[in-house]
């Protein structure tokens, strides 16, 4: 079973792979819920070698997923830039004011992949974010994804955490019938793992992160905390999925 680690920097993708976990989602702010990564920290991250290789996170700033003209232009150049960047897949995703899945853009981000993979002369995975946890039809939604050949979709089956939305999870993955991954994300526990497993989902997402103090130092923000990829949480993490 897939295990991915939402990380934020060279250090955080290093611990992932050398506690063993498959693939990172690479990202900025993870507080936030995460923002796009720059050029330069995607190619870095690669080059570290993750197994199952980094998937870069596109969202241009926190919030709804509800985007103007101008911030879908700007997710369409960074698919394409994080891609070049050598990215291994991208996590994209958008949705309409009225709370549904915006199609259009939906097959703009797919589209702006494949061409600058074809490009690159390789191969991208392409996963749609939570924001598939606001929509009232998931089920409609999925079919959707499908069609348009998203490889997977990042939920907690609606809920607040994933280990309670089980129920939706093995719904997903049922509906799904293995035309596309459903990975499970969002608040996921050590002790939840078995559980979401045993579910029928293909992975698990988690960031394992924790906070140091920042040494402070001259400069606006010196005094906030430093967030961090937790090596004994990855560790755990990779562990407890091997076991199922």
């Amino acid at each position: 079973m897939t295990v991915e680690i939402a990380v934020q920097d060279v250090s955080g993708t290093r611990i992932a792979v050398e506690e063993g976990a498959d693939r990172v989602e690479l990202c900025m702010a993870l507080r936030t819920g995460g923002m796009t990564p720059s050029f330069g920290l995607i190619q870095a991250c690669t080059h570290v070698g993750v197994p199952q290789g980094v998937q870069a996170l596109i969202r241009p700033r926190a919030g709804d997923f509800a985007y103007d003209d101008v911030e879908k232009q700007v997710q369409l150049a960074d698919v394409r830039s994080a891609i070049l960047a050598g990215a291994t897949g991208v996590v994209v995703g958008g949705l309409t004011a009225e709370g549904d899945i915006d199609l259009p853009f939906a097959e703009q981000l797919v589209q702006a992949a494949r061409d600058e993979a074809e490009r690159c002369n390789r191969k991208v995975q392409i996963t749609f974010h939570r924001a598939f946890d606001m929509v009232a039809n998931r089920f409609a939604t999925l079919e959707a994804l499908i069609d348009m050949g998203y490889t997977r979709v990042l939920t907690s089956g609606g809920a607040a955490r994933a280990i309670e939305g089980l129920d939706q999870l093995r719904a997903l993955v049922s509906h799904a019938g293995g035309r596309i991954q459903i990975q499970a994300g969002g608040g996921v526990a050590i002790d939840d793992i078995p559980a979401l497993l045993d579910a029928g989902v293909s992975s698990v997402h988690l960031s394992a992160r924790r906070s140091r103090p920042s040494n402070g130092g001259p400069g606006g923000g010196g005094h906030e905390d430093i967030d961090e990829t937790d090596r004994q949480i990855v560790r755990a993490a990779v562990a407890a999925a091997r076991r199922w």
